[in-house]
């Protein structure tokens, strides 16, 4: 028998509510992917940014596990089994098109360099080109059947940018209403006619879509007001480079000045920041405003990592090949059991022996089978060690949310009654400590001496090479 096509189309930073409710966007297609698939209602991401979410999608492994520190650099631990290696075995030809801030993670080793597209983030996005070669290399891939193709979309790196840079080169309906009252919105307005193409390109009674994000953004909940701060705050941080810096820079033969002149720089840009930072959270505090509010200021201000839904409840749509139509399903799933379930639908014989993920393939086969749902594991985990990280670990079930510091239980306690207080704004911890002490034990469950630590890479990159993705990694909007 025949295995079907997969597409996994991954839209980065999209929240889960910006697809299944409370969302001005037009978005006919990802509504035609509600009605005629499955949708999970819950779907909770590993971690709140690229380099832990995807690394722990493609092992079904927690961030902790599956991710290496190379000097400041978090890439996935290349002697780590994935699960589009088991697809290999399994006989796709399997393919990927990402962006290139990316590329340092181990894309070409999972894919091949042959197989792997990398995209410029900065001028390809679905509406300037990055759309056209999707459809282009869905074209190439019908010989190669069957195929599996991981697409990851950074439009909303656009939203990085103060207000002047996206109406220059974002899309047109970036300043229509009538595509959503945000910039957020509008960007998935367009997203979801470029959503419409790529599916009518795909042999969709064949093809098995998954359509889903990596993490969630703040940007997707903010009103007009708020869109404005979030701009204010961004031209504030956007430090011109001064005369010296300029200087120093054009001066080739002289390394060891250069570098001192430029560190000097750097250090001198910081401290004007957290000057401005500092002055603008102190305005905060004597402004009227409920705890959401804050939050999402707060982070407009100094951007932390942190484990709120805003960053970690996703989207997620199974539709096509063997999929019924129009069900909804409430039950928790997380990011690291979507390729298990995969498995599961393409009758796989190879798979990953060690994992976390639980196949939620019976969801999918019987409306009314019933699951033990696994807690979510979520840490705040980063591209990068030196970027601004709350550094906490903890759990997400359908009900509860619980957070606290990474490497002491007693620090940073967050506890929230999600069904009763759903933007997380009342902290219940202190009046809540056995449902705590339960998390607790989990948490030993999980690891039983409680560490939570990435390991170091025992495979260094080089120095120069290492400094040029970090600077990569910030000019898009990776690091903060």
């Amino acid at each position: 028998m025949m295995k079907p096509n997969i597409l996994f189309l991954v839209i980065d930073g999209l929240r889960a509510d910006s697809c299944i409710k409370n969302s001005t966007s037009i978005t006919p297609n990802i509504d035609n992917l509600i009605k005629n698939g499955i949708s999970f209602n819950q779907a909770i991401s590993s971690g709140p940014s690229s380099t832990p979410a995807v690394s722990s999608l493609f092992t079904s492994l927690y961030p902790f596990e599956c991710l290496v520190q190379d000097g400041k650099i978090n890439k996935l631990n290349p002697n780590i089994d994935t699960h589009v290696k088991k697809l290999n075995e399994n006989g796709y030809s399997t393919h990927a098109m990402i962006q290139d801030v990316l590329s340092h993670m181990g894309f070409e080793e999972i894919f091949g360099e042959k197989n792997l597209t990398l995209y410029d983030h900065s001028s390809k996005k679905l509406w300037s080109g990055l759309g056209n070669d999707i459809l282009n290399k869905i074209d190439s891939l019908k010989a190669e059947n069957p195929w599996f193709f991981y697409v990851q979309v950074y439009d909303f790196n656009l939203l990085i940018y103060p207000y002047d840079e996206r109406y220059k080169t974002g899309p047109e309906e970036i300043t229509d209403s009538k595509y959503g009252n945000n910039h957020y919105e509008r960007i998935l307005s367009v997203q979801d006619k470029w959503i419409g193409k790529i599916l009518e390109k795909i042999d969709q009674e064949n093809t098995l879509v998954v359509f889903t994000a990596d993490h969630g953004l703040e940007s997707g909940a903010y009103d007009k007001k708020l869109q404005d701060f979030d701009n204010l705050q961004r031209i504030k941080r956007n430090i011109k480079p001064g005369t010296s810096f300029q200087l120093a820079s054009k001066i080739k033969s002289v390394i060891p000045f250069r570098k001192k002149i430029v560190g000097k720089y750097k250090d001198h840009i910081k401290n004007i920041k957290e000057e401005i930072q500092k002055s603008e959270l102190e305005k905060l505090e004597k402004l009227d405003l409920t705890i959401y509010q804050k939050r999402l200021m707060e982070f407009s201000i100094k951007p932390t990592s942190h484990l709120y839904d805003d960053r970690l409840h996703i989207p997620l749509i199974f539709y096509g090949y063997d999929i019924p139509k129009g069900r909804s399903v409430n039950d928790l799933v997380r990011s690291i059991d979507i390729f298990p379930t995969i498995m599961d639908l393409i009758s796989a014989e190879k798979k990953i022996d060690n994992n976390r993920g639980q196949s939620f393939f019976p969801l999918l086969i019987n409306e009314k089978s019933k699951r033990i749902m696994v807690p979510a594991f979520i840490e705040s985990t980063v591209n990068i060690i030196d970027s601004t990280d709350a550094n906490v670990i903890g759990l997400r079930t359908s009900k509860y949310k619980y957070f606290r510091d990474r490497k002491n239980p007693l620090k940073n306690i967050h506890l929230y009654d999600l069904e009763n207080d759903p933007k997380e704004e009342n902290n219940i911890s202190m009046e809540s400590t056995k449902k705590i002490e339960e998390f607790e034990n989990e948490l030993i469950r999980i690891n039983s001496k409680r560490e939570f630590l990435i390991k170091d890479s025992s495979n260094k990159l080089d120095l120069i090479d290492a400094q040029k993705i970090e600077e990569k990694l910030r000019s898009a909007g990776y690091i903060n």
